[in-house]
C-alpha cells in the first residue's frame, strides 16, 4: 500500500499544533488530537504555499 503522503491525487490540510508548529497532512487521515485545521482541503502545492506564508508571518512578528 502506498502512503497517502506520496499519492499524487491526495488532497491535503494544513494543521497547526498547540505549540504553533505547522504540518501538511493528508485529508484522508484523521487529524491528530490537539492539532487544528487552518487550511484545506486543497492540493499539496496550495497547502505548502499556505504553510510557508504562515511561517514567514511568524518570523516577521518575532
Amino acid at each position: 500500500m502506498t502512503s497517502p503522503f506520496a499519492q499524487a491525487h491526495t488532497m491535503f490540510l494544513v494543521l497547526v499544533s498547540p505549540t504553533g508548529q505547522y504540518s501538511i497532512w493528508p485529508a484522508v487521515l484523521r487529524v491528530p488530537a490537539g492539532w487544528q485545521v487552518v487550511h484545506g482541503v486543497a492540493s499539496r502545492l496550495s497547502c505548502e504555499a499556505f504553510a510557508a506564508a504562515a511561517r514567514l508571518d511568524l518570523s516577521a512578528a518575532a
